[in-house]
């Protein structure tokens, strides 16, 4: 951990950082301290949880045509929200009589809109982009806070995320961990809480291995476990199962507490024995298929990215053709929905219908992609799609047939 502790010192915390209390002999209370996100970016790998928030920019705004003596030409506007916060600061963009970006922003719509000061910068695939930082005023659950956002003009959005993280240490089974709380760029406050569409709000980083970075996906050959939960999951440490039981909402308290809760899918533990149907109506049991990696796709014929990702998906079915690999793509659909989609759309894996159980147990979220090892445990657990995903599959599956 000493890249973390030296990285708290690089952002000037004070002396007491790290420190934690136990509220009981099964409680552990642990202080947080706030950080930029930008100043321990490096102790985050390969990449920050969190993201990024994106709102679209509307025309028109006639009444903010011009501000404080400024003339704004073809103003845009967008509408910034969250899910705890009754706050929905607006931003104004336009240029200026020089055609250069100006851009204002108002706590509300009834607020006079103040000028912000822009620079240039990229972030997570916005390059070069016209950015400012907002301070949000406090409402709902969430104080106030700060956020940066970026302007994209080519598609007409405003993306904008929290520049905020907590950092803090505790005492786990007779360990000193550092930690991590990555707040989602949708919340203003810590407390965790879950979106409209049930997804949970925030990150929980555990640097286990204690090797001073947290791992957020597995990364190369040697580590297949990562070290990033979202806030609601359990977690194991040494063998022992634990919750973040409680989070301020300010984010500088958290409770992590021994839990009882069983782990239903998760990097390293015993993936959950699930039967489902193939379309010829045989059944498939993943318990059946221990002793060679199973590469499982949950997916469903709706979803866009899951389409997108199919070709690179046939190539690394091809790939590893000749060797001893199961690829299941599991679709939360219902079987006469499958044969008409897949005249249109190629799809070389081992198709199969997910049941009320496989539901539960994958999720809502798609795509999702989960590796078991010949012993049955899961080795990768990613959702959503990238322009890694398919890598980051090949290296596991590489790393998997290398110890046979």
């Amino acid at each position: 951990m000493k890249l973390i502790k030296s990285a708290l010192t690089i952002v000037a915390l004070v002396a007491t950082a790290f420190s934690c209390g136990i509220a009981s002999a099964e409680s552990i209370t642990v202080k947080m301290e706030s950080v930029h996100k930008d100043s321990v970016k490096h102790l985050i790998q390969p990449y920050m949880p969190g993201g990024l928030a994106i709102s679209r920019m509307t025309e028109g705004l006639p009444k903010v045509q011009s501000v404080a003596g400024l003339d704004i030409d073809a103003p845009l506007h967008a509408r910034l929200s969250f899910f705890d916060s009754s706050a929905e600061p607006i931003v104004v963009v336009g240029l200026d009589s020089d055609g250069q970006d100006i851009v204002f922003a108002a706590a509300d719509s009834t607020a006079q809109p103040q000028q912000l000061q822009l620079t240039t910068g990229s972030l997570d695939g916005v390059r070069d982009a016209p950015r400012a930082e907002l301070t949000v005023p406090p409402a709902g659950q969430a104080s106030e806070f700060k956020i940066e956002f970026f302007i994209n003009r080519e598609r007409n959005y405003v993306l904008y995320r929290n520049l905020e993280l907590r950092l803090g240490e505790a005492d786990i089974g007779g360990q000193r961990y550092a930690i991590a709380l990555v707040r989602s760029p949708r919340f203003g406050a810590y407390s965790p809480l879950v979106d409209s569409l049930g997804r949970t709000s925030h990150d929980l980083l555990i640097d286990r291995d204690g090797d001073g970075v947290f791992l957020t996906y597995v990364l190369g050959t040697e580590e297949l476990e990562d070290e990033a939960f979202e806030i609601f999951n359990p977690f194991i440490i040494n063998d022992r199962v634990y919750k973040l039981a409680d989070v301020s909402a300010t984010g500088d308290r958290l409770v992590i507490e021994p839990s009882d809760q069983t782990v239903a899918l998760a990097v390293g533990f015993e993936m959950p024995n699930v039967t489902v149907t193939r379309l010829d109506s045989s059944a498939i049991e993943l318990t059946a298929l221990r002793g060679k990696p199973v590469v499982i796709n949950w997916w469903h014929t709706a979803c866009a990215p899951c389409i997108a990702e199919m070709p690179e998906l046939n190539e690394l079915v091809e790939k590893y053709s000749d060797r001893d690999v199961e690829f299941l793509a599991i679709a939360h659909n219902e079987m006469a929905e499958l044969p008409p989609f897949l005249k249109k759309h190629s799809f070389i894996y081992d198709i199969a219908v997910a049941n009320d159980e496989a539901a539960h147990t994958f999720g809502t979220a798609y795509p999702r992609h989960v590796i078991v090892n010949g012993e049955g445990k899961v080795a990768l657990d990613i959702t959503g799609l990238s322009s890694n995903t398919v890598d980051q599959i090949d290296t596991v599956i590489g790393s998997l047939l290398s110890e046979l």
